[in-house]
């Protein structure tokens, strides 16, 4: 998996059919908004604060990326 793949693309068209992508989160943002989701729930975090917490999160989403980036060799 790349870090910067997109996950959730979408499109919205105009008037004119005409239709633009967008491109939604990346999988490393999806990942970590997941671990971040876990990491709230639990109530042995309350000592740290939300960007600590919103750190901890992403490293998670490295530490996935790159362990399905080794699997995908």
């Amino acid at each position: 998996m790349k870090a910067d793949k997109n996950v959730f693309p979408y499109r919205i068209y105009d008037s004119n059919g005409k239709g633009t992508v967008y491109t939604g989160l990346t999988a490393r943002d999806y990942i970590a908004t997941q671990a971040m989701t876990g990491l709230c729930s639990n109530s042995r975090l309350y000592m740290y604060g939300p960007e600590e917490i919103a750190g901890m999160a992403y490293r998670m989403a490295d530490a996935m990326i790159k362990q399905s980036e080794v699997r995908d060799e």
